[in-house]
């Protein structure tokens, strides 16, 4: 597959005129002992873009960076010292076992979070020691690993200065590789699975397997600067990769910034000056790093380069209707209907509508049982949902009507009963098939990616269909810009179709009311044209004006062929703008009824409401009721 290159950024064009300026520094240095003073910073800065993709971006608050270092140390020193292996050998092998050993540690991620998962990982730092010194008659022991021999490369022994410049390499490609990653679908899932887990999961998006990419990649570059030591110092210690570097990456990768391009760069380079002044080993040196990473988070609390980012942010607010103009000129995006449904979708709308709603059935429920403890949050709902239809879900508070949807949609398994979507039994499935077979999914309380744009925001619901291609992404190839380019365009389509306002589109959700927070989960929910599509209160947080406009939506996207069970306690919403209303009492479905027709008694009391019998439904009179 072909590579086509990108424009190059004013950010790219400074990382390049940053390498050229290190790569001159050979000729200026004072020696061997400097220049292997200057590889280790630079295998310091490779570790900590690699902590930064899995505790910046993937928000994996992993601290066993350090074992890996030294696991491809050892295993490097190892098989040159021990065995004579050559580069070609021994690289292969200790990046396989310092990414094993990346995978070991960062396994207890899959189950347990926060402190917990800093804590085991934080414990590996302390074993590596005690495994060294039992392994004395290979790792040296408290004496350390010596007599490893001097690179060499096509026969050649590789000098000092060629290894600072082989090291710079590596460090150039770990940050533009990392870049271009983030850059791809890649970075919405690793951002989604950082601040919006459910959100992550109700658009498909496989927690567990995203985890595991992300151990594999944040270890490869510890494990390659384990090498680059081991080759450098021609020695290798358990103390090299003890707590002070962990406190190093740890007080670097907040300090400049976490789930930045440039953090890991920034944050480090003023502790490697104050390692390198005091000495790695002094007792100072934790010290400082412990003052550096206090007085950081007081000074900058999200690192230094969001404080920067700060002052653009509000000239891409200016130019957010400018770009905004310069995307929808794009003829692909003029019908918002065509981009996100296509033919497809309309034309099973289409036929579904011809044979008739009412014959067939998008959701089945029977049974549905779900306890917490003593508390039965639902007692054998049972509940048939038409193709097609727009449905209202009323009830009292703590009637289980979000108990009900997380159970329609993975988030909890019921106790009993049977779900079936599509005829298709999905009780008890994990939460990414189910979004997977067709569900669209919004949340009481917001769930976005807070510093993402809203139309990056809308983007993360596309991301789970398209091919998982690591290497394609980490190249960044024709196809992987091509699809970057479509989902863009769905985006905007879908943008346009929730009936947001031109000028949010470059607006980060961070900055945005909670009602059009609720409207950029809606469009996130449907970019991916889900054929069944659960709303949780969408209207809290939206003036008069915005909820009608959100109704009209909903009523399109039943047009189109979408079935919307919507829960929401305005009751003048749900008059307006649904067909069908089902009440929630007490974990059970008490009645349903259809808004063209007499409501049953049980819904009028509930309602509050007693129907006009010349007026239908009573739509205008209902408007100033209350539930």
């Amino acid at each position: 597959m072909r590579v086509t290159p990108n424009r190059l950024t004013t950010s790219t064009w400074l990382a390049i005129a940053l390498i050229l300026v290190f790569a001159s520094i050979p000729l200026v240095s004072g020696g061997s002992f400097a220049l292997s003073r200057y590889i280790v910073a630079l295998s310091y800065v490779i570790t900590a873009i690699g902590v930064n993709l899995a505790m910046g971006y993937a928000g994996e608050f992993v601290l066993g960076h350090p074992v890996i270092m030294g696991v491809s140390a050892y295993t490097a020193g190892i098989l040159s010292a021990r065995l004579g292996w050559g580069i070609e050998y021994t690289l292969p092998c200790a990046l396989a076992t310092g990414v094993l050993a990346g995978l070991l540690i960062m396994s207890p991620g899959l189950r347990v979070r926060g402190w917990y998962y800093s804590l085991i990982t934080m414990f590996a730092v302390l074993v590596l020691p005690p495994i060294a010194m039992m392994a004395k008659p290979w790792t040296g022991g408290e004496d350390g690993l010596t007599g490893i021999k001097a690179l060499v490369l096509f026969g050649e022994r590789v000098p000092d200065w060629a290894l600072f410049e082989i090291s710079l390499l590596v460090l150039a490609a770990s940050w533009w590789l990392t870049d271009n990653f983030i850059r791809s679908g890649w970075g919405h899932r690793l951002r989604a699975l950082r601040d919006a887990r459910h959100a992550a999961e109700s658009v498909g998006i496989d927690l567990t397997h995203t985890r595991l990419v992300v151990y594999v990649l944040s270890s490869v570059p510890a494990a390659i600067a384990g090498v680059i030591l081991a080759y450098s110092t021609r020695f290798v210690g358990a103390d090299m990769f003890g707590i002070n570097l962990m406190l190093m990456f740890l007080t670097g990768v907040v300090l400049g910034g976490p789930g930045t391009r440039w953090g890991p760069v920034i944050g480090m380079a003023p502790l490697l000056f104050l390692s390198f002044w005091v000495g790695p080993f002094s007792p100072y040196n934790a010290v400082g790093l412990g003052v550096g990473l206090l007085v950081g988070t007081l000074l900058f609390p999200d690192g230094v380069m969001p404080a920067i980012a700060e002052a653009r942010l509000r000239r891409r607010i200016r130019h957010a209707t400018k770009l905004d103009d310069e995307i929808r000129a794009h003829p692909a995006v003029h019908d918002v209907n065509q981009a996100i449904f296509g033919d497809e979708y309309r034309t099973t709308a289409r036929t579904t509508a011809m044979a008739g709603r009412q014959a067939t059935h998008i959701l089945r429920a029977s049974g549905v049982t779900k306890h917490f403890g003593g508390n039965m949050a639902l007692t054998g709902v049972a509940f048939d949902m038409r193709r097609g239809a727009l449905v209202g879900l009323v009830g009292p508070n703590g009637s289980g009507k979000s108990t009900f949807l997380n159970a329609i949609s993975g988030f909890l398994k019921p106790d009993a009963g049977s779900i079936e979507i599509d005829g298709r039994n999905t009780a008890g499935l994990p939460v990414h098939l189910i979004s997977r077979a067709g569900i669209g999914r919004t949340f009481q309380v917001p769930q976005l990616v807070e510093e993402f744009t809203a139309i990056e925001n809308i983007e993360v619901g596309l991301v789970a269909a398209e091919p998982h291609a690591i290497t394609a992404s980490l190249l960044q190839f024709s196809s992987t810009r091509e699809r970057a380019r479509t989902r863009r365009e769905r985006a905007v389509a879908a943008f346009h179709l929730v009936g947001l306002p031109d000028t949010m589109m470059e607006m980060p959700a961070s900055s945005l009311p909670l009602g059009l927070k609720r409207i950029v989960e809606v469009g996130r929910a449907v970019v991916s044209a889900p054929r069944l599509l659960l709303l949780d209160e969408p209207a809290a947080g939206l003036n008069d004006a915005e909820r009608r406009q959100l109704g009209v939506l909903l009523q399109k996207l039943r047009d189109l062929g979408m079935s919307v069970l919507v829960v929401e306690h305005n009751v003048p919403f749900m008059m307006d703008f649904c067909e069908e209303l089902v009440l929630l009492e007490s974990g059970q479905v008490s009645c349903t009824a259809m808004l063209d027709a007499p409501l049953p008694e049980k819904l009028v009391s509930y309602l509050n409401y007693k129907p006009q019998r010349d007026a239908g439904v009573g739509v205008e009179a209902a408007a100033g009721m209350t539930p």
